[in-house]
């Protein structure tokens, strides 16, 4: 008995473990999935970035685009322009890392962070001089500190502090505007004050400054309660904010005194040694260092410089990113690879659907024959320059052959015409996309055309034609009888054919047309869903990852960027 209870709680505790193995798994491994799929967009939102800009700034160098990694990469690498500005940046930061160390000194600091926190006791006073205005008391007192604390900064009892002070002072003033000026002018600055600084750094006497400071100290304690005791507290904070300003100060001098004045003035010239060094080092690359200085290079830049094989690849599926250039070569368009594959593996059975469509090649050949039409009305009407009857009603038709362009059911033509055309070959998946979405809207009408026979439009724009062309034909029968041996051809050909295409396609209705279109509807709306939400994956064996195309750039506009603005 003892033994069947000992096999059952194992079991038990088995079963127990399992659970909670899976209670974990459950609560550990969607926020991993989730953190994945985060970083592979912002890795393909990067890498399509820096393959942009580096195609735009190889154009720039070389007047076109390319699709060789390697020779682009080559290319903008080796750009002295760029070279110069990423040295510029190396310069900057060293300078820049070695400048903060000096000013990260605990001595440096300290007595930079008392000059900062006075600086601010007295700015905020001033800034409430409105409200102090309203009691005497506080008014005058306050009036009275602003003198002693700029006695402090200023005082000829320790001139060596004073000079510390604005030295220091000018130091964060550099530091502050260094974009403003060259590396050259920044390092000579730096040196020259560091430099003399170090000559009054040794003479300052923490102790002595502390006790002149304790009496200003003690003064703004009490000037702090007069304001917090007062009807102030109701419209102004100030009072808190000179107690953490006070406090500061008090820290700073309690901490300068802790300090070896000589073994930190000693470390604070080796860390001026290296400023020093910086600024001969600058002297001998002038071509370099004559230039701004520059924290971070901009982001194309940045893009470019950094780079590498490994960028023009997708994250998800290891392919190529899509780098497509317009016919003239004037704009690339770079694109996510991602389910592009898929997505025309899906859309060619609805190509063939659409493509077996009856009335797509009769629209096809009447849209073919108007054409047709009017180059041999342009060709009759210039044979017959000087026949000004002629050219108008040649412009007429002009006129009402691009009537055609706006007619819906034409639209709904063109669209399923380049849906078939453009999708099996295309490898733009948001150009694939947007045929998915005109071709649905497409169907759509034909649908309803061939549902409720409303022809009506395309009716009339037809009887308008006919007519003008019936004009056409009647104007060159009279220049026939005038001239017997002009070779002259009627339009009569034409018009039979177009009422004969216009005829049968608007016969092509039967119940299987209806029911092909009703099924093209579902299959693109199914299409186009797949296109704007990609799929899911099975991970983990339970668990599922949505995979998505992530978009392309194209005209410096980014399309997630774009997206999340509507």
């Amino acid at each position: 008995m003892s033994k069947q209870e000992a096999k059952g709680s194992i079991v038990l505790e088995l079963i127990i473990l399992i659970l909670v193995a899976a209670l974990v798994a459950v609560i550990l491994i969607p926020g991993k999935i989730w953190k994945e799929q985060e970083q592979e967009k912002k890795t393909a939102h990067y890498n399509m970035m820096s393959i942009y800009e580096a195609e735009k700034y190889y154009k720039k160098l070389t007047g076109k685009f390319t699709t060789d990694p390697a020779e682009l990469i080559n290319t903008v690498r080796s750009d002295s322009n760029l070279i110069r500005k990423q040295k510029v940046v190396n310069y900057t930061r060293e300078l820049m890392r070695n400048f903060n160390n000096y000013l990260a000194s605990p001595y440096i600091k300290h007595i930079a962070r008392i000059k900062k926190n006075i600086d601010q006791i007295v700015d905020d006073i001033e800034s409430n001089n409105y409200h102090f205005r309203t009691i005497d008391e506080i008014n005058n007192e306050a009036n009275e500190l602003k003198i002693q604390l700029g006695n402090f900064e200023n005082s000829p009892e320790y001139p060596e502090f004073v000079r510390v002070l604005n030295y220091i002072d000018s130091l964060l003033q550099v530091r502050q505007t260094i974009s403003d000026n060259t590396l050259q002018v920044n390092a000579l600055k730096i040196a020259y004050i560091t430099d003399s600084l170090q000559v009054y750094l040794k003479k300052v006497n923490p102790v002595v400054l502390k006790e002149r400071w304790a009496p200003l100290s003690d003064r703004l304690e009490k000037f702090i309660k007069m304001i917090k005791h007062s009807e102030l507290v109701r419209v102004t904070s100030v009072a808190d904010r000179l107690e953490d300003f006070k406090k500061r100060v008090d820290d700073s001098f309690n901490q300068l005194q802790n300090i070896d004045i000589n073994t930190e003035v000693e470390k604070i010239n080796v860390l001026r040694q290296r400023l020093d060094e910086m600024y001969q080092r600058f002297l001998k690359d002038y071509n370099i260092t004559s230039q701004l200085a520059l924290n971070r290079l901009p982001e194309a830049d940045s893009l470019i410089i950094h780079l590498t094989e490994t960028n023009f690849y997708s994250p998800i599926n290891d392919q190529r990113y899509k780098m497509i250039f317009d016919q003239d070569s004037q704009f690339v368009k770079i694109e996510s690879p991602v389910l592009l594959d898929e997505l025309k593996e899906k859309a060619q059975p609805i190509v063939d659907e659409i493509n077996n469509l009856p009335f797509l090649n009769l629209m096809g050949q009447y849209v073919a024959m108007t054409d047709s039409v009017l180059k041999k009305a342009n060709l009759v009407r210039r044979n017959f320059r000087k026949n000004t009857d002629l050219f108008i009603v040649y412009k007429e038709l002009e006129d009402l052959q691009s009537r055609y362009q706006n007619l819906s059911i034409m639209e709904a033509y063109r669209n399923l015409a380049d849906f078939v055309e453009i999708t099996p070959k295309c490898e733009s998946y948001s150009r694939i996309k947007e045929l998915v979405e005109k071709g649905l809207t497409a169907a759509q009408i034909y649908d309803q055309v061939y549902a409720e026979n409303v022809f009506t439009n395309l009716d009339s724009l037809h009887s308008d034609v006919q007519k003008k062309l019936n004009e056409f034909n009647e104007l060159l029968l009279k220049i026939k009888k005038r001239n017997r041996r002009a070779k002259i051809e009627t339009f009569e050909g034409e018009q039979r054919t177009l009422d004969s295409l216009l005829t049968a396609f608007k016969n092509a209705k039967d119940d299987q047309l209806l029911n092909n279109l009703k099924k093209i509807e579902k299959q693109l709306e199914d299409l186009y869903v797949f296109a704007s939400e990609g799929k899911k994956i099975r991970v983990y064996g339970i668990f599922d990852k949505e995979i998505k195309n992530f978009g392309y750039i194209y005209k410096d506009v980014r399309s997630w960027e774009e997206e999340k603005k509507k």
